[in-house]
């Protein structure tokens, strides 16, 4: 049942669904501006439902009203019993807290959404763990470490990430292997970049390509029996300096697996872009898991790598977790170790951070809905990369990596349309 689908009288109902229809429409376009106006609108018929409360605060959240969306989130919080919550307001309540510099807040209100979630399913099944440490870190066969990454369709944010991501690795972790779990809408030409980075490039097909969500193919990795170490990773998110001490600390370890934690929304039990692990044989095949989770969860196919690893893996992996969080302090949590300076020279970088968080384009002499192709060239005019994107209102307009935009806003590079 919908949050704005709750047991009203019969009048009205008709006008509750309605507005859960709209509401449900605007946040999928992540119009969170019309979802805060019809959740004031809801909340006029319903002023007390708690879960119409927790998504205006959520849409107050996103538009940057944090303050009242804070007050909103505290005032429901202090209206129900905490079992009664809904089951996202929690970690909205720490995010809020982190937008408005809140740190004790943040930590309070995270620990408290990752015990709720330890409670709720940390006493799954967990499959035995081979042996009481994990077999010692091989550098010398990077064939078996593998750094593993989906990949999908034709967008600069993830295409031009990924590609950095494979050289990087080349320096960050050289006794790793990138690989990118891929399908065919992925440019030819990207492949071909990654291949020649020194990357592997999986296909993904038939039968898995139909049943697998996409964010889940990295976790193929899983399955695979010459991986003896694997790291699963975001592939618009940067690999660092900072990633990699924390993934050393792991190595020299008695650990099997590996998670961490750098923001303060980080409040899932376990980030899909941000854990690894050693080959388990005892765990089911991640295709058979992966079937029935999906057989009971088709409603959650946006956050699904998520979910499924808070409800299949992590009762096995917090057996033996090395856990990097400086924020929340959940399970054992420790410190990062000291690293060099992060290379990426952003202030809004963090692990697992967004690398395209700023839109750019320009204006265009093609009609709505064609395609404008278009490329970055560099200080000598050569052709960085080329991409295609839809024209409306006479313009296109991406989220950009700011490795490509920063140079292209200093003037170093150019971002030019190609007839």
């Amino acid at each position: 049942m919908h949050p704005f689908q709750k047991t009203n009288p019969p009048l009205q109902e008709q006008r509750l669904n309605l507005l859960a229809q709209q509401y449900r429409d605007a946040i999928a376009q992540n119009d969170f501006a019309a979802g805060k106006v019809i959740a004031e609108v809801t909340l006029r018929l319903v002023p007390r439902n708690p879960d119409v409360l927790a998504s205006y605060a959520l849409c107050l959240m996103r538009t940057g009203e944090y303050q009242k969306s804070y007050k909103t989130y505290k005032k429901l919080l202090q209206s129900l019993p905490f079992e009664q919550l809904p089951e996202t307001m929690i970690d909205g309540l720490a995010e809020v807290c982190g937008w408005l510099n809140r740190p004790e807040e943040v930590r309070r209100y995270g620990l408290l959404s990752l015990e709720h979630g330890d409670k709720k399913f940390g006493a799954g099944p967990a499959y035995p763990l081979p042996a009481p440490r994990p077999p010692a870190f091989n550098p010398q066969n990077p064939q078996e470490n593998v750094i593993a990454f989906t990949l999908f369709g034709a967008l600069v944010r993830y295409c031009e990430s990924a590609v950095v991501n494979a050289r990087a690795s080349k320096t960050l972790f050289p006794a790793w292997q990138c690989r990118f779990y891929l399908d065919d809408s992925v440019p030819q030409e990207i492949q071909q970049r990654l291949l020649a980075e020194g990357a592997q490039v999986i296909k993904v097909e038939g039968e898995q390509h139909q049943s697998i969500p996409p964010l889940m193919w990295r976790f193929l990795v899983l399955d695979d029996p010459k991986v003896k170490r694997y790291l699963i990773r975001d592939a618009d998110s940067l690999l660092s300096e900072r990633e990699q001490a924390a993934v050393e600390a792991w190595l020299q370890s008695d650990r099997w697996y590996h998670h961490m934690r750098d923001y303060f929304t980080h409040t899932e039990l376990l980030l899909a872009g941000m854990w690894g692990g050693c080959r388990n044989e005892n765990l089911p095949s991640i295709i058979d898991q992966t079937r029935v989770y999906l057989s009971q969860q088709e409603g959650h196919r946006r956050f699904v790598d998520q979910y499924f690893l808070r409800q299949y893996l992590w009762p096995t992996l917090k057996q033996s977790l090395l856990n990097h969080d400086e924020l929340f302090g959940f399970h054992d949590a420790q410190p990062y170790p000291a690293h060099p300076p992060i290379r990426w020279q952003t202030d809004k970088f963090h692990i697992g951070s967004n690398a395209s968080y700023q839109l750019a384009g320009t204006p265009s002499q093609k009609n709505d809905g064609e395609i404008q192709r278009w490329e970055v060239l560099d200080e000598q005019g050569n052709r960085l990369c080329q991409y295609a994107s839809p024209v409306k209102n006479h313009e296109w307009r991406e989220l950009m990596p700011f490795f490509l935009l920063d140079p292209v806003m200093a003037g170093e590079w150019q971002l030019r349309n190609i007839d």
